[in-house]
Order: structure tokens, then sequence, then C-alpha cells
């Protein structure tokens, strides 16, 4: 049962018309501001294969939630907090999640190809596995994230903070790291070509060889560990 407030006990399973009556109110909210009805909270809850293609949720709540499996694609989920919540092989395709909170969240395997992750919050989140091919992650957080394993061609990193991440096994073909911080990151078996480090900061990074280097693009702006500096090798320069 719905607790008054919107909620539900931790690992409730809600009945598929309360969820449609939460959506209903949560609209509601959403088109009069706060005024009128309420905002979707679904923390907590056992929403495993739930299904919410298209759905408007900006800024509702599923922090803890279990959404494994869960269909959110091309789903409006900005400012939307999913602290916690387990989002394992979840497909988030083309969702926006601007502003979004997923810090320490489980996004192995999950689908976030193409989604709008501009300014989202993944501090400790797991991205194992994750595909993120041409996903737009400026100015996104990604402190201690765990990206292993992941392919995250053609996306956008641009002033990303991606300090002490864990890189190991990802590939980053045609990515753009502009200006992002990637201090103090692991990139044991990092696939980086074509990617683009310009103005990128890569000091104290692990294992990080010149091989990698050299198939990426770095200009006279971009910050490297002392044993891959400028004499070390020749990798590309910007144009």
């Amino acid at each position: 049962m719905l607790k008054p407030d919107g909620g539900a006990a931790t690992g409730e399973k809600p009945e598929l018309d309360a969820i449609a009556r939460m959506r209903a109110e949560h609209a509601r909210w959403l088109e009069s501001g706060g005024a009128e009805g309420a905002r979707a909270d679904f923390a907590g809850m056992e929403l495993a294969d739930v299904r919410f293609p298209g759905a408007d949720l900006r800024r509702a709540r599923f922090a803890d939630a279990n959404l494994f499996r869960a269909d959110f694609a091309g789903a409006d989920l900005s400012e939307a907090d999913f602290t916690g919540a387990n989002l394992n092989r979840a497909d988030l395709a083309g969702a926006t999640l601007q502003g979004a909170v997923l810090d320490k969240a489980d996004l192995s395997d999950a689908a976030l190809g193409d989604a709008r992750m501009e300014h989202a919050s993944l501090v400790e989140a797991s991205l194992q596995r994750a595909w993120l091919g041409r996903a737009h992650l400026e100015h996104a957080t990604l402190t201690r994230a765990d990206l292993h394993g992941a392919w995250v061609g053609r996306a956008s990193l641009e002033q990303a903070n991606l300090e002490g991440a864990m890189l190991v096994g990802a590939e980053f073909p045609g990515t753009s790291f502009r200006g992002a911080s990637l201090r103090s990151a692991y990139f044991g078996g990092v696939a980086l070509v074509d990617a683009d480090l310009s103005s990128a900061d890569l000091g104290e990074v692990r294992n990080l060889t010149q091989t990698q280097l050299e198939a990426a693009t770095v200009d006279s702006q971009t910050i490297l560990p002392p044993e891959l500096g400028p004499g070390s090798g020749e990798a590309r320069a910007a144009e």
C-alpha cells in the first residue's frame, strides 16, 4: 500500500494503477510549478522491469529503488534523484538526465547511447560495461566512477570531472575530453583512438602508456604526467 505522501516502504512493489496515479500527480505537479499534484517519489521501491519510455519524470525521486532492466528510453529525467539506485541493464537510450543525481548508482550493462547527461552527478557510480555511445556528459561529475569495460565512443566528456575514475578496459574512440579533469584516473587497457585530450588534465594518472597517448590528440594545454611529457613521444597535436 502506498503511504499518504506517495512513497512506499523500502522494497515494496507498487501496483500498476498506483504507478499510473503517481505519474498523473507528478504531471500536475510539473505543470503547476508545484502548486498542485505531488512530486513522484519511487524511492526504495521494487520496480524491476518497469516501463517508462518517453515519460516526463523530471525531478522525480528514485533513490535506492530497484530499477533492474527498467525502460526509460527517451524519457526526460532531468534533475531526477537516482542516488544508490539499481539501474543494472536499464534502457536509458536517448534519455535526458541533465543535472540528474546518480551517485553510487549501479548502471552496469545499462544502455545510455545518445543520452543527455550534461551536469549530471555520477560520483562513485558503476558504469561497468555500459554503452555510452554519443552520450553527452559535458560538465558531468564522475569522480571515482567505475567505467570498467564501458564503450564510450564518439561521446562528449568535455569539462567533465573523472578524477580517480576506474577506466580499465574502457573504449573511447572519437570521444572528446577537452578540458576534462582525469587526475589519478586508472587507464589500464584503455582505448583512446582518435580521442581528443586537448586541455585535459592527466596529472598523476595511472597505467597510461605512450602507445595509448599517441592514438589520441593533445595540445599545449594538455597536462601530462612527467613520464609521458612532450620529450617522451610523438602524441598527435591538436590542429
